[in-house]
């Protein structure tokens, strides 16, 4: 799926800092906790893959990611690479885009598919300012999905594969640096979530995206990814898409 092989990267990380960097990260909602001790670190060009049973955590890791969420302990911190790596003191000073689980949006829903991608440019221009007519970051982005002659048509008149390339051409017209999807193939069919994971594959491919995925499907950690990290509540296991042990830890975590 990528450029760059397992091997590159874990020869890399002694050179080079990492892009998000988690230290014993804790989050906990109302003195439950949902993560704890998190010790992870993300670099350029990973495609990571986040697996856990219901309620490990997987979705409030990407939360705290976004800044969604705030860190009960510990801490989160990211770099930005250019020349030289330097530390960003806020999330928001680094592109993250973010396609959340999604279920059939209401037939009835008004929106047109180039509102609805438009929506991820406010992060950048400000809520109060108002796009040109045909903006050429959401055109691009329309471009990039295959979805540039619906853009038109209102969401809810769209299949729920076409509905879930709306959701990644709006986290892409950012042009983020990290792209962020929670189940982004829930919920569709066979022949769909391949076009789908088949559509970040190229993404990842043409941008070099920092990718980090959080699926259940034991099939897309081993196709799709780079690294591996069982969650479960704290980092059960990480590691390769392709070691033996990844079997062991999901048997154990889902079925035992």
């Amino acid at each position: 799926m990528t450029n760059i092989t397992e091997v590159e990267i874990s020869e890399s990380r002694g050179v080079l800092s990492p892009l998000i960097c988690m230290n014993n990260l804790v989050v906990s909602y109302q003195n439950v906790v949902a993560l704890a001790n998190i010790n992870l670190d993300i670099y350029q060009g990973e495609v990571l893959g986040i697996c856990g049973p219901n309620g490990s955590g997987k979705s409030t890791l990407l939360k705290a990611i976004l800044g969604l969420i705030p860190p009960t302990r510990g801490s989160i911190r990211f770099f930005k690479e250019e020349r030289q790596l330097h530390s960003i003191k806020h999330h928001q000073d680094m592109n993250i885009g973010y396609v959340p689980q999604i279920h059939n949006i209401d037939r009835n829903f008004p929106a047109l598919v180039e509102d609805v991608v438009a929506m991820g440019r406010y992060a950048q221009v400000g809520f109060l300012r108002r796009l040109k007519k045909e903006d050429p970051f959401v055109e691009d982005a329309l471009q990039a999905v295959g979805m540039k002659k619906f853009r038109k048509r209102p969401i809810g008149h769209l299949s729920g594969g076409q509905q879930q390339k709306v959701m990644v051409a709006r986290a892409l017209v950012s042009n983020p640096e990290i792209l962020l999807l929670d189940e982004p193939t829930a919920a569709l069919d066979f022949r769909v979530e391949r076009a789908i994971m088949d559509l970040i594959r190229k993404l990842h491919q043409e941008k070099n995206l920092v990718i980090i995925l959080v699926t259940h499907k034991m099939s897309f950690l081993r196709e799709f990814t780079t690294r591996v990290v069982c969650l479960d509540k704290s980092i059960i296991w990480q590691g390769s898409p392709l070691d033996p042990k990844l079997q062991t830890i999901i048997n154990q975590l889902f079925f035992l």
